[in-house]
């Protein structure tokens, strides 16, 4: 059975990256509400996009169902997701907009790069350790401005941020070596 059949589609990992994409609605009625209660569950699907972001890789290997689509999915699920929190957050909590530009620009960048990369070679890199260390780090970071803890948050973008871009470095040189 080919990798991407559509039997092999709809496994545990890609309905896990899936439902990131399909909570984004309600996370953002969430917190567009006045009464801070509402915040919360925002702030409790945020930690389960996280949550499901490490599960998602870590079931698709113990099933063995680890497909070509799903190494797609599962990276663009957690780009769009952060895309939309941080969008909210320079748009209603004060991230600064540079920060935004800075993730939005390395994203876009690989993204094209590995839509490059699949279509010459049928293949998607593994993500890198750092990388995942970056969207952990990231994704928290993105948790503070949505509950506007500005002390916290002010104090870890920069570091995040410039992890995020080294973390898009180093799988960029990973990608140009399996060009080579």
């Amino acid at each position: 059975m080919s990798a991407d059949s559509p039997r092999r589609f709809w496994t545990v990992p890609n309905m896990l990256s899936l439902s990131r994409l399909a909570l984004l609605p309600v996370f953002l009625w969430l917190m567009s509400r006045p009464d801070r209660r509402y915040w919360v569950w925002g702030g409790v699907l945020i930690v389960y996009g996280i949550i499901s972001d490490i599960l998602d890789g870590v079931l698709a290997r113990k099933l063995d169902q680890v497909t070509e689509t799903g190494k797609l999915i599962d990276p663009l699920a957690d780009k769009i997701t952060a895309a939309v929190v941080a969008i909210f957050c320079v748009l209603e909590r004060g991230l600064p907009a540079w920060a935004l530009a800075a993730t939005l620009a390395r994203d876009l960048a690989l993204v094209l790069g590995g839509r490059v990369l699949w279509k010459k070679r049928g293949t998607v890199p593994a993500s890198v350790f750092v990388g995942k260390i970056a969207a952990l780090l990231w994704a928290l970071n993105l948790l503070f401005w949505v509950f506007a803890w500005h002390p916290v948050a002010d104090y870890t973008l920069w570091p995040t941020v410039v992890l995020y871009l080294y973390a898009g470095v180093v799988y960029a040189r990973q990608v140009m070596k399996r060009r080579a």
